[in-house]
């Protein structure tokens, strides 16, 4: 029987906080010298033409489907809480728990905000950490330290699975991982990791929904994961 993976983190703020200090871990190293440990990821940083001056944080772009909606990382939200707490006071209480755990290397979030999302009560939501690196970290060293960190925390193997977005070459992991509810009560979320690097920069991208809608998110997460672009 698998192990039951324990309450040691409270959702996106521990993952963020495993992406910086995964960022740290590699950032002396730079790409690996030996063999790809997984065949199937991209063992070369993303075709992405070296920049003389870096660029902004936050200089990506998403193409969101119909009823999720971008939220200010660094700004006032409270008429929006206000408008959801009156359709569902529940959903509007989980939502602000997410955004006050933000870190410092939270660049974007967006949530699904449609009326049969909000009905449910616990929002699906995609937040991006942006880490600087040295030009020389691949895009296998930095997912590679992540996977690891996050497998300590869930205490189960987990394998990288390339994918092509916008961008270019990126890979992910998921899992259904541990996560503090906002009454303080253990629960669960499903989350989709995707990782992307450009010579300076790396970024995850967080996706976590509610246990049992992996599925029924599947579709919107591969879509906002694929339309991830840099804007020049």
């Amino acid at each position: 029987m698998a192990p039951r993976p324990r309450p040691l983190f409270g959702g996106p703020r521990a993952l963020a906080a495993a992406i910086v200090a995964a960022a740290l871990a590699v950032a002396g190293c730079g790409a690996p010298s030996s063999g790809s440990p997984n065949p199937g990821a991209s063992a070369v940083a993303p075709a992405a033409s070296p920049i003389a001056t870096p660029l902004p944080r936050g200089s990506f772009s998403f193409d969101l489907p119909a009823g999720w909606q971008a939220v200010a990382v660094r700004g006032n939200n409270d008429a929006l809480l206000a408008d959801l707490r009156r359709q569902n006071p529940a959903f509007a209480d989980a939502l602000a728990a997410r955004l006050g755990d933000l870190t410092g290397s939270s660049t974007y979030v967006a949530f699904d905000a449609s009326p049969g999302a909000v009905a449910k009560g616990d929002p699906a939501i995609l937040i991006v950490t942006e880490v600087a690196l040295p030009p020389d970290v691949t895009l296998e060293a930095l997912a590679t330290r992540i996977k690891g960190l996050v497998e300590q925390l869930i205490e189960r193997h987990l394998d990288l699975r390339p994918l092509v977005v916008t961008a270019g070459q990126a890979t992910s992991i998921a899992y259904v991982g541990p996560h503090l509810r906002p009454d303080g009560q253990p629960g669960t979320e499903a989350v989709t990791q995707v990782f992307y690097v450009m010579p300076g920069r790396g970024y995850a991208m967080t996706f976590a929904v509610p246990p049992g809608q992996a599925d029924a998110y599947a579709k919107s997460i591969a879509d906002i994961a694929g339309s991830f672009t840099i804007r020049n």
